[in-house]
């Protein structure tokens, strides 16, 4: 393919350019308004007035009998959740910082001070 491009410069470039054009005249491309109707409002609310009418329709024919508790397939079900473990609550605000008398037990280690120089050749 890229072989192709640089065997015919001129095609390639004159494709680029129509879709380049064809694209910016896409996007910069203006519609007609919309014509102007009669009563738009009268219109857009009798076509949502039998939307909601379907609707309505369609869930009156909705029978909630409770059969399905009843049902093998959904009295084979497995419950799979997890036990939630109840946790200590921490303090109020975590970034604030630690008060002198506190009463958690600071563990102090003993750090090399060689273990970040740089290693000597």
């Amino acid at each position: 393919m890229m072989e192709y491009v640089t065997q015919h410069k001129l095609i390639s470039t004159l494709v680029l350019l129509i879709l380049i054009a064809a694209a910016w005249w896409g996007f910069t491309n203006t519609s007609a308004p919309a014509p102007v109707l009669a009563n738009p409002a009268a219109e857009a609310s009798s076509s949502q007035d039998t939307q909601i009418v379907s609707v309505l329709l369609q869930l009156q024919a909705v029978n909630l009998s409770g059969t399905i508790l009843t049902d093998p397939g959904f009295l084979s079900l497995q419950d799979f959740t997890t036990q939630i473990i109840t946790e200590p609550i921490g303090r109020s605000n975590p970034f604030a910082p630690l008060a002198a008398t506190s009463t958690a037990t600071v563990v102090q280690t003993k750090v090399n001070p060689n273990l970040f120089a740089p290693a000597k050749h």
